[in-house]
């Protein structure tokens, strides 16, 4: 058992757990008697009775939901041996097994920032979910699924009880990270829940299939040479564990669904079981189930389809993206002239693009590093516009960024055409030969093509980009062996554009509203779940704004949807910029207003309606807008949701039903609304930037001439600095320039620039290929 669990040893447990009082954990002795009285086919109801009879508040609280509305039953009953003709024998172990595992190890936990409300909402669901599809998947005993369910995710408890890392600032450090939970626990805490949980549920004894579908529900296992069966419970409790995420029923408060071994989705065919069904059924168990243990779990969003296939689509890139063969070391391998991809490369171009949370970012990295690799003269990121097919140049690097960016090619016209098209990657070595090619991109700019590499950018079985290269800066033209190396970076790239397309769309799902684009209710309840947050955020101090529109129509009538994206234009219109609107229901608004008391929250909520007595007639029939006004002090922010519930008893859930576009037909309109967004500041007058002062060196790279510089302005995509008069450097002439800054760690640039204007002694020059994730520079500029 232990070779195939590959459990960490004592030594690492300890440096991840305190245990210096030198006890280990226990597992309730209660549920370890439930368990093997489960796994074994001659345990009666007598040996049963004797099990939960030890708790006497167990046997209690199995017979108070025996009795509950839940199973209907027209008498009550008052012992077990009642309980189980009508139940029967698995289902009271069933309950009897969860009630001890949850009040003996669950219930109580360290930090406030681990919900065990939540935590335990997600491992009864995911316990649930593994049941209904072991018996849609046919596997023997669906009730050893639904114990592997509930104890999964049992290392977290362990993390949180007697992690020496407080698992509260774990959690709060990946509230502000990209990375997949199980590697950020790994990277910060020394181990994972899954390599803990194993280690104890080992120590512990329990079934060695239970201990295997701990451990590996996060990480591949085909390697292990293990029985259908055991494949088979893991995979299920991989799905169910993710399907949870993916309806808003993680262990933690975040938007994060785990990521699914590549062998999962050969084991299960996710196609032939009804997933929604199974969704369905969990919804109402995980409802009855709450009533049983005395509380109220935090409502669950209703049932999302559209959020569930996107989730499915991000899996499958992000299983791709964590578990294929490195394709820059298969270059390596195959190419021995590419030994210019370095180590280091690999790690500067894997690690951003796992950290990524925007397509943005993944397309500056991306660039960056083919600018760093390749040299071109210039480089571009054709997208395919959805409505007319044309290629339009989206990402654009390089000599002819401004004058490129957003002009378009018709649909198969020029290399990129031609690569769209045929999926296939293209070298031209000398254009002038090639009838394929297209001048356009040359009128445009104004430069001349010479030669061209291009490989396409596309998804399992659809291209959606082309990333084109023209030129060298060295005026040598491009080979086979730099194709190789561009279509390599282009299968990884491919795959991250991939993730962060689905992942933001993911996000927009879960916390936008679709009718208006503001945040949703599920964003209001987490903005103010958290003193500390709400405290950051909007000051010790702040004020509430509730604003009902009064006098809509039928629900179905379409002049609803027009009247609510004006009420929401009109609250964007004049909120101040730090004042955040939400939709929290169907039709009422609330706006959070940051260090504002009593007086200011009048004349704000009077300045609304202004604007809205403009824009509705005053009349009986038309929308009226009324909003309350209310100010909070911090401390008592903890007690929002329940006055907003209490204001708002009836405000209606809404779903957003937005379907996710596939990402060839509208990553073009996205990357080009990031972009405008984004666009960094242009102007190249004598008062751009920042005024400095600094001195440096330069290296002229055509004629390898140098001399001495004096940096006058200074900004994060271009420099303006004057040289001695005796040197021959001219316009578009590729300059490396180093300087230091005056800053307290004295950081030095080293940049290489291309000049665009010379005037006397000084010069204005762009930074070829800047880095995208430039601190020093940054926080310089911002000082």
């Amino acid at each position: 058992m232990k070779d195939r669990l590959n459990l960490p040893s004592s030594g690492d447990i300890k440096k991840t757990l305190s245990l210096e009082d030198g006890k280990l954990p226990s597992f309730p002795q209660a549920a370890a008697k439930l368990l093997e009285a489960s796994k074994d086919e001659k345990s009666s109801l007598a040996d049963l009775s004797i099990i939960v009879e030890t708790d006497p508040g167990i046997s209690i609280r199995v017979l108070e939901i025996v009795n509950s509305a839940m199973y209907g039953l027209k008498r009550r009953v008052t012992a077990l041996s009642e309980a189980v003709v009508f139940l029967g024998l698995n289902e009271i172990k069933k309950l009897a097994l969860g009630m001890t595992v949850f009040e003996k190890l669950f219930k109580s936990g360290r930090t406030e920032k681990f919900d065990r409300l939540l935590f335990w909402r997600h491992c009864i669901s995911t316990a649930v979910l593994s049941m209904e599809i072991a018996k849609e998947t046919r596997y023997p005993d669906p009730e050893e699924a639904y114990i592997a369910g509930l104890l999964h995710d049992i290392g977290k408890v362990l993390l949180d009880v007697r992690g020496r890392v407080n698992y509260g600032d774990f959690i709060a450090e990946l509230e502000t990270s990209a990375d997949l939970i199980i590697e950020k626990e790994r990277s910060v805490l020394g181990l994972g829940h899954d390599d803990v949980g194993a280690f104890f549920c080992s120590r512990w004894k329990l079934p060695e299939n239970l201990a295997l579908a701990v451990k590996y529900h996060h990480q591949p296992f085909e390697h292990l040479g293990l029985n259908r069966d055991e494949k088979l419970l893991i995979s299920i409790v991989s799905v169910a564990d993710f399907l949870c995420w993916t309806q808003g029923i993680g262990s933690l408060d975040l938007i994060r669904p785990p990521i699914l071994a590549p062998e999962v989705e050969k084991i299960i065919d996710l196609d032939r079981i009804n997933l929604m069904a199974c969704i369905q059924k969990m919804n109402q168990d995980v409802d009855h189930i709450s009533k049983f243990y005395h509380f109220v779990f935090p409502s669950a969003n209703q049932l999302r389809e559209n959020l569930l296939w996107t989730n499915l689509k991000l899996s499958k890139a992000n299983t791709r993206y964590y578990y294929q063969e490195d394709p820059l070391a298969r270059v390596r391998e195959d190419t021995p002239a590419a030994s210019r991809i370095s180590s280091d490369m690999e790690l500067e171009f894997g690690k951003p693009l796992a950290r990524a949370k925007s397509i943005k970012e993944v397309l500056d990295i991306v660039m960056y590093q083919v600018g760093l690799v390749f040299e071109p003269l210039h480089w571009s990121i054709l997208l395919k516009d959805p409505k007319t097919e044309d290629m339009v140049f989206s990402v654009v690097v390089g000599t002819g960024r401004d004058k490129l960016t957003g002009t378009r090619l018709p649909k198969g016209e020029g290399i990129a055409g031609a690569i769209m098209e045929s999926g296939d990657s293209l070298i031209i070595e000398d254009v002038e030969k090639d009838p394929r090619f297209s001048s356009r991109a040359d009128r445009y700019t104004g430069f001349k093509t010479r030669s061209i590499i291009g490989t396409p950018l596309k998804t399992e079985d659809k291209v959606f980009g082309v990333i084109e290269l023209i030129n060298k800066i060295n005026e040598d033209r491009f080979t086979p062996k730099d194709l190789k190396i561009l279509s390599s970076i282009a299968e990884y790239a491919a795959i991250a554009i991939e993730r962060a397309y689905y992942n933001q769309a993911l996000t927009a799902l879960a916390t936008k509203d679709a009718l208006t684009g503001l945040k949703n209710r599920w964003s209001f309840e987490r903005a103010v779940g958290s003193k500390d947050e709400v405290m950051k955020r909007y000051g010790t101090v702040f004020s509430m704004l509730i604003a009902v529109v009064n006098g809509l129509k039928d629900e179905d009538d379409a002049r609803n949807d027009d009247i609510l994206k004006q009420v929401a234009e009109i609250l964007n219109a004049v909120k101040r910029r730090r004042d955040d609107i939400f939709r929290y229901g169907e039709d009422t608004f609330i706006l959070l207003l940051p260090l504002t008391y009593a007086e200011d929250a009048e004349t704000a909520k009077y300045r609304i309606l202004k604007a809205a007595s403009g824009a509705f007639p005053s009349d009986t029939r038309s929308p009226q807008l009324q909003i309350q006004a209310y100010t909070v002090s911090a401390e008592d922010s903890v007690h929002l949701k329940t006055l907003v519930r209490g204001v708002l008893p009836k405000a209606k859930l809404l779903v957003n039903e937005d379907r996710v576009k596939e990402i060839e037909d509208n990553l073009q309109p996205l990357v080009e609304n990031e972009t405008q967004k984004n666009e960094p500041d242009t102007d190249k007058s004598s008062t751009f930037g920042k005024a400095v002062a600094l001195g440096g060196e330069f290296i002229r790279l055509k004629t390898r001439e140098f001399g001495q510089i004096q940096v006058e302005r200074l900004s994060m995509t271009a420099v303006r600095f004057r040289v001695p008069k005796s040197n021959r450097i001219e316009v578009n002439d590729f300059l490396d320039l180093r300087f230091s800054l005056d800053d307290l760690k004295k950081s030095v640039v080293e940049r290489r620039v291309v000049v665009r204007e010379r005037q006397a002694t000084y010069i204005l020059a762009d930074f070829y290929n800047p880095p995208p994730y430039s601190k020093d520079l940054g926080f310089y500029l911002m000082s």
